[in-house]
């Protein structure tokens, strides 16, 4: 959804209650809250996508630094491409068709984009990890035992 600011009265309107606001305001310039471009009341409705889910959050384009403003998405302080916070890890918890949901943080997702953006996070790659060494180690330590002592 698009959003934009308007430059006459400081409101920010989404595209489709534009036109209810040229009943209140007097509104001649709108600018865009993703790209930030401005557009006058004429071609405002002609901008109908700029920027993706994914270009926004996953790559920060509206951030300082994002591809946008000429930096790079990826992490540009550790300078090693293993660290890509762009690369999703645990792929099995993630479902491969609507709905988009991870099984491991129980978290529900609007389309393929945003779950793959979800699996590249810090925190499904925490939860994924345990999840996976919970599997492969916890079967050797327990013999069976009830989980809080059992006696």
């Amino acid at each position: 959804m698009v959003w934009f600011h308007c430059e006459d009265c400081g409101d920010t309107i989404k595209k489709p209650k534009l036109v209810n606001h040229y009943r209140s305001c007097s509104a001649s310039r709108f600018s865009c809250v993703d790209c930030l471009q401005s557009f006058t009341r004429a071609t405002v409705n002609g901008h109908t996508t700029c920027v993706t889910e994914h270009e926004k959050y996953a790559l920060a384009a509206t951030k300082p630094g994002g591809f946008a403003a000429g930096g790079l998405p990826a992490n540009r302080e550790g300078g090693s491409a293993a660290g890509t916070p762009a690369e999703p890890t645990g792929l099995e918890f993630l479902s491969t068709r609507p709905p988009w949901k991870c099984s491991v943080c129980n978290v529900n997702c609007t389309s393929r984009e945003t779950l793959m953006s979800h699996g590249a996070g810090v925190k499904h790659k925490r939860r994924a990890r345990a999840a996976l060494a919970a599997v492969n180690g916890g079967n050797n330590g327990h013999n069976g035992a009830a989980p809080n002592g059992g006696t």
